[in-house]
């Protein structure tokens, strides 16, 4: 039987109701995150619950027991039996349920907070051999800091790319390349690890702190600028990240073949880099 959480409670997820004047279903008027368990430990869960707070904190979403957020976290794994697998755990807070306005709730309303657990896997596949980005305009809004769950403009391009079989996008705005729909975007050139640095133009990752971590402690030069979209043919490798893929070689953009068009050396260190990371927290070595 699976467990959620919804609003202070741990029940069965078929017993899970939510209002349909709820603001997360009318406008996407609420945030999310995704945790990775590794089957005994999370990885880096203080920044994952520091940057659920900041979403709280930048869209005014008032919840009384956000400092529990941790301890939610760990007993739903605990709640589902996933102790020894590998998993996610998303957490979702709405501004609550009100009638429909735009203007929020006055007097406030109680947040809706929803949690899940549920076992993934990473694909080593195509971390071993790398996948496509498919070249796309930014569509987005200014604000991709805040890890929303307003993601129309994330999935439509991501659905397209993947219906031309590509793995993910790589966005492009005013030309420059931002992020994908759910990764952060590395570069490599001469040896430099290059990404767009952490403005309200992209949602700065978790697994992108540890990576340019790992880089900047293993003595790789990290940049973080902006690639103009016209430099990708000058690139070496390229590789996209986040927490449910770790890193993934990107051995083509569109049509441009990435260097080799195979993973390259400085991502392959990385990945052994970020894994070592990752390991360090398990509390059984």
């Amino acid at each position: 039987m699976e467990v959620v959480y919804l609003n202070g409670q741990f029940i069965p997820k078929d017993q899970a109701m939510i209002s349909p004047d709820d603001r997360g279903f009318l406008f996407g008027d609420s945030i999310y995150e995704v945790t990775r368990w590794y089957g005994g430990y999370f990885f880096d869960l203080p920044a994952h619950a520091a940057r659920f707070r900041r979403s709280l904190h930048e869209t005014r979403i008032v919840w009384k027991d956000e400092l529990k957020l941790e301890e939610i976290t760990e007993e739903l794994i605990h709640r589902n039996e996933l102790g020894a697998e590998c998993a996610i755990v998303y957490f979702q807070a709405t501004r609550g349920v009100a009638p429909r306005n735009h203007a929020f709730p006055n007097p406030e309303v109680e947040p809706t907070v929803y949690g899940f657990a549920r076992r993934h896997s990473i694909n080593t596949l195509v971390c071993e051999q790398g996948a496509g980005l498919w070249l796309t305009p930014d569509p987005r809004w200014n604000r991709c800091d805040i890890k929303s769950t307003a993601l129309i403009a994330n999935v439509l391009p991501y659905q397209e790319s993947h219906d031309r079989g590509y793995a993910e996008v790589c966005f492009v705005r005013n030309g420059i390349v931002t992020e994908g729909a759910h990764s952060n975007i590395f570069f490599v050139r001469d040896g430099t690890l290059y990404t767009h640095p952490a403005t309200n133009d992209i949602l700065a990752g978790i697994t992108r702190k540890n990576v340019i971590s790992a880089a900047r402690d293993n003595a790789i030069e990290v940049v973080e600028e902006a690639v103009a979209a016209d430099m990708i043919p000058y690139m070496q490798e390229a590789f996209y990240c986040s927490t449910t893929s770790e890193i993934v070689p990107a051995t083509r953009i569109s049509d441009q073949v990435i260097g080799e068009g195979t993973p390259g050396p400085v991502t392959r260190r990385l990945q052994m880099l970020l894994r070592d990371l990752i390991q360090s927290g398990d509390p059984r070595r």
